[in-house]
């Protein structure tokens, strides 16, 4: 991995200028590409330790700024960047906020490009010229944002926000040209489907043990069953996430069924004396969207509340899976689930483990289990997965449970100040895997030119 700063230098000739100890071969023409810009030029070898570009090289390429780089050779040929997008919906309502609310955290993602070597911008559809196949990218210094017209980048990251979203004409075209058409690689693909992750697990002898017992529109007698086996079940939808719709039911002594559910910031209930008035009453078998039914998991408490964990998983620079976080969820007194926004509570890990009584080994488990999941989803699914937001459980015997997995996992969590470390890591590997995608298609490219 090298990475040097770039500078350009004012001469009219098409000349490079390289440290002398780059394994590069001066004495031909050299190809340079940065993004889907290539031209040729001259490369002259020099004492210090950066990279020169002369100035009509530096327009013709397009490059907005100095900065530092990487660089990635093959023989005669030289990328330098890499160029890379964050793709997003919603960009350009001002040139001090280009992605509204969520400009902060595309803000706070953009602030690691430059330490890992390489020029990241934000951009959507809109940005996109295609007659002169240019981008209008909105890049980020730490401090501002600036705006530069640049060439198609070498690696896309996709950072739509819903499923809506994604499924919108002006997206589907989008991917389906970097894609399809213009070969670039784009990372975290799609969302998961929970019915998805749900069946390429259940059978696998090495991941299936740490699912519930899970079923994708049950009818009433297995519901039934489920009800008499455990003390409580969850409904959830297949496409849906940050807790949304979720209710559970339980079997009450009398023969009664109780139904909870979120109602805002309360938790509410309701009896019924029928299942299937229940299921019907609360929409829980639904003909437009799939509903898995979940075996409810005993977990361990601090107090009376349940405690879960959200671990962060991503591919790093060699596009290896590591685990880069993990924080315990305490939920909140009104809440069926630990989420933050329906007053949850954040605890370092350890902490949590701690306060419940149970050993600290157990962490090293969770991180086992998460990376062995993670394998094996990224080997099942199809597309470039670059990170994994997990939340697992704990229940009383010491048994871990997948309960999601997230394609593109919020960060709120991690942005409490117990995981500054945690969240400054997952933003630095998803960017640093982008690089190792860049270098990949760069490679691959000279070996299918020659």
């Amino acid at each position: 991995m090298t990475i040097l700063p770039l500078y350009p230098y004012k001469t009219e000739k098409a000349v490079l200028f390289i440290p002398e100890w780059l394994l590069l071969d001066t004495g031909k023409p050299v190809t340079l590409s940065f993004g889907s810009s290539t031209v040729t030029c001259t490369a002259i070898a020099h004492a210090r330790d950066e990279l020169r570009l002369s100035s009509p090289l530096w327009t013709a390429l397009q490059i907005p700024f100095a900065s530092r780089v990487h660089i990635h050779i093959h023989g005669s040929s030289l990328e330098i960047g890499p160029l890379a997008g964050i793709f997003t919906s919603h960009v350009g309502f001002s040139s001090s906020r280009p992605a509204g609310e969520r400009s902060s955290f595309f803000a706070k993602l953009l602030s690691a490009a430059r330490p890992v070597g390489s020029y990241y911008f934000l951009f959507g559809p809109k940005q996109i010229d295609l007659k002169n196949r240019i981008v209008y990218g909105y890049f980020h210094d730490g401090t501002r944002w600036t705006t530069h017209s640049v060439p198609l980048p070498s690696v896309i990251y996709n950072q739509i926000p819903t499923r809506k979203t994604e499924n919108s004409p002006s997206i589907q075209k989008a991917l389906h040209l970097f894609q399809n058409e213009w070969k670039i690689p784009v990372f975290n693909p799609s969302f998961f489907n929970k019915q998805e992750i749900s069946q390429m697990m259940s059978g696998d002898s090495e991941t299936g043990h740490y699912l519930p017992e899970t079923f994708i529109d049950a009818d009433v007698y297995e519901i039934e069953r489920m009800l008499n086996t455990y003390p409580v079940i969850f409904f959830k939808p297949a496409g849906g996430s940050f807790g949304r719709g979720i209710s559970t039911v339980s079997k009450l002594k009398n023969g009664n069924y109780i139904c909870r559910f979120q109602d805002g910031p309360r938790l509410q209930s309701m009896n019924f004396g029928r299942l299937s008035d229940l299921l019907h009453s609360r929409k829980l078998v639904s003909q437009k969207e799939k509903v898995l039914v979940q075996q409810g998991i005993d977990l361990i408490t601090i107090g009376q509340s349940p405690v879960d964990f959200r671990i962060h998983s991503n591919k790093n620079r060699h596009g290896q899976w590591v685990i880069s976080a993990i924080a315990a969820k305490v939920a909140g007194s009104q809440a069926l689930t630990t989420h933050l926004s329906y007053g949850g509570e954040a605890r370092r890990p350890e902490n949590a483990l701690e306060l419940a009584g149970m050993p600290s080994q157990l962490l090293i488990k969770l991180k086992q289990a998460a990376l062995k999941i993670s394998k094996k989803i990224d080997a099942k699914t199809d597309g470039l997965i670059g990170e994994i937001g997990f939340d697992m459980g704990i229940d009383k015997q010491g048994r871990i449970w997948l309960i999601e997995a997230n394609s593109r996992p919020g960060r709120s969590l991690l942005s409490h100040s117990l995981f500054r470390k945690e969240d400054y890591l997952t933003r630095r590997l998803s960017l640093e895997y982008g690089i190792h995608l860049a270098e990949q298609a760069f490679l691959s490219k000279q070996l299918l030119h020659a």
